[in-house]
């Protein structure tokens, strides 16, 4: 990690954050290298098994949706010693996303604002992306993220793409994307989960809409829950990036990521496992970067948690690290899941 730290993102940290992120993916097309290293970024620890949407995963270290929209790296993803990677989020037709500039760095608090609003090559590009997968060995279970405004195309999407992966997120919370939030509403996200049911065969998982910032119970969330609850969703994401304005994204608002919003994360942990006990699967999502904090969303009550800005601040090396810490921890203090 002191090699990306010292060298590589410091480099990376200069340039506009797209750009550096187009790097980024420049160096995870090399699928050879990540193979042939791949022990490097390996931690295995019969400890840390774990659950997500039911499935077996070696560890309980997730990349959540977004890094890689198109589903092109995955391959290269999975030789960081993730228990899973999310691919997408994944809509039926190419976008555009918001104008730019749409990524902000918050250096000093290792944190991300982003208003991306899905930028992505459309159903067809990620089917023929993740039909190469078969072509490769799988290290780690595969979820694909797919969201939309429209049932129909979401439905197609999930419909589409369930037989190259191992489950299925849909994303109902992005809070930079025009008109996502129409499934925010407890009747539509209802119509949403039974059109998918209607033709599924693997887990679900549903991306949750974060609390407000004050980390207050949110009951419109927790109805939320209840429908994903009631229409047999196997997991819920929670959650999803914090709304904020800032001057410097084009569209003034985004979504906050990173450290922030790591008390907000455990107390909606907290809130869902006391309202829905082991009724459903909570994996934790939001600003955690270290091994505490992942065990702490543990211990909270969430199966599995998920990364994402962490790795662009830390390196490729943090899932080992966090791996590490968690095996210590299980040893020190215990199983918090038990």
């Amino acid at each position: 990690m002191q090699i990306y730290k010292r060298l590589i993102r410091p480099i990376l940290f200069n340039l506009p954050p797209e750009t550096a992120w187009h790097l980024s993916d420049l160096g995870l097309s090399q699928t050879w290298f990540w193979k042939m290293n791949w022990v490097d970024f390996k931690f295995q620890s019969d400890l840390l098994a774990s659950k997500v949407a039911g499935l077996p995963i070696k560890n309980p270290v997730g990349l959540a949706a977004g890094y890689d929209k198109n589903c092109k790296f995955l391959s290269s993803l999975e030789e960081l010693g993730f228990g899973y990677v999310m691919g997408g989020t994944v809509t039926k037709d190419a976008r555009p996303g918001n104008p730019k500039p749409r990524v902000i760095r918050l250096k000093d608090k290792k944190a991300l604002i982003n208003a991306l609003g899905f930028p992505g090559n459309g159903l067809d590009n990620a089917l023929s992306e993740v039909s190469k997968l078969r072509n490769h060995s799988q290290k780690s279970v595969r979820i694909l993220s797919v969201s939309g405004t429209d049932i129909s195309d979401i439905s197609e999407c999930h419909e589409t793409l369930e037989p190259f992966c191992d489950a299925i997120e849909l994303n109902i919370s992005s809070p930079n994307t025009k008109g996502l939030r129409v499934f925010q509403e407890p009747g539509k996200l209802r119509s949403l989960l039974q059109a998918v049911n209607e033709h599924r065969e693997k887990p679900l998982l549903v991306k949750m809409p974060p609390y407000n910032a004050n980390g207050s119970i949110d009951e419109n969330a927790l109805n939320l829950a209840r429908i994903c609850v009631e229409e047999k969703v196997e997991g819920l994401t929670v959650s999803n990036t914090m709304p904020v304005e800032h001057q410097g994204l084009a569209i003034g608002q985004g979504g906050l990521s990173g450290p922030p919003l790591f008390e907000n994360t455990i107390s909606m942990v907290k809130n869902y496992k006391n309202e829905f006990a082991n009724g459903i699967e909570i994996n934790a999502c939001g600003g955690i970067s270290n091994g505490s904090q992942a065990y702490e969303a543990l211990k909270a009550g969430a199966a599995s948690i998920q990364i994402l800005t962490s790795l662009i601040y830390e390196g490729p090396r943090v899932v080992q690290k966090i791996n590490k810490d968690l095996n210590h921890l299980f040893i020190k203090n215990g199983d918090p899941r038990t």
